[in-house]
């Protein structure tokens, strides 16, 4: 009896065609993960797109914040207090003046690290004689140190202690900046638009309608443009002591009285630095470096 063929032919055709079902649903399930992988990486790209634009657009609207200019079409201001060549501000102009009121010309660098030590140290005793107009006191302001620190930290604070200028408040408002640099930073630290719009208007007592001029006139940068001519202005114009400067100061701190420079680091060796100098001892100083004492040649 001839042996049947056909069964296991069925057989073998049934095999094959489950192992091709089979085969056709594993590459369903395999094309379906890729696109499952794919639309997963295009959601995630997304994510990261957009995170990546608000960070951008974050990053940018906190550069601009930190810049020392505003608005071009934004009105500039010349703080009241300016002298008429703009090369400083009169720090104390109710004070009242004789012919031997010592006139003293303080030119420093809001973010300095000389500057705010030589501040913290001379700064009390100069805001007390500039307060009974025992000096007159005159601040010229530079923002070198921007340079140096790759920022605005000193041309905003300029900017706003003019701005303080405008509603009486510069002297105040300067000695507060000075009591909180710290002449110990790094490249690259600074004051925050927190600090110049809100914390240090508090500390020099601006407040009401004052505080809403000040507030308005620097997040609009109305005296950047006088900030930048006083800086430039002072770094190329002559000072007083002509003998020691005579093409500008571009390097702070000086001190002048009568147009004679202090030696601040010697007075700072003469009466220590443990603590700020007192006015009796300042004005003592600065008598000594307007009227010498007479020396009789050996």
């Amino acid at each position: 009896m001839a042996k049947d063929k056909t069964k296991p032919r069925t057989e073998l055709t049934s095999r094959r065609e489950a192992a091709l079902k089979l085969k056709r649903a594993d590459n369903r399930k395999h094309r379906w993960r890729i696109a499952r992988n794919i639309l997963i990486a295009l959601v995630i790209i997304g994510l990261a797109t957009t995170g990546i634009v608000i960070t951008v657009l974050h990053v940018q609207a906190g550069a601009k914040t930190l810049l020392m200019t505003g608005d071009p079409t934004v009105e500039q201001i010349t703080p009241p207090n300016a002298t008429s060549d703009g090369l400083a501000i009169l720090a104390n102009p109710s004070a009242t003046f004789t012919d031997t009121t010592i006139t003293v010309d303080m030119y420093v660098d809001y973010q300095d690290n000389n500057s705010i030590e030589a501040m913290q140290y001379f700064g009390q005793g100069l805001t007390d004689l500039s307060a009974d107009g025992s000096i007159k006191l005159y601040y010229h302001l530079l923002y070198v140190s921007d340079t140096t620190n790759k920022n605005h930290s000193a041309g905003r604070a300029m900017v706003a202690a003019f701005c303080a200028d405008t509603v009486g408040a510069f002297e105040g408002y300067n000695e507060a900046l000075f009591a909180n640099g710290n002449y110990y930073a790094g490249v690259g630290d600074g004051y925050t638009d927190l600090q110049l719009q809100t914390g240090f208007a508090s500390t020099a007592g601006i407040t009401g309608d004052d505080l809403t001029a000040f507030q308005t006139c620097y997040t609009t940068r109305a005296t950047s443009t006088f900030a930048t001519s006083m800086s430039s202005l002072n770094q190329t114009s002559p000072t007083p002591d002509k003998t020691n400067f005579p093409k500008g100061i571009t390097a702070t701190p000086v001190m002048m009285a009568n147009g004679t420079t202090v030696s601040m680091s010697s007075v700072m060796d003469q009466y220590g630095t443990d603590n700020q100098l007192d006015s009796a001892s300042l004005l003592t100083v600065l008598q000594s470096v307007v009227t010498p004492s007479d020396t009789t040649p050996s």
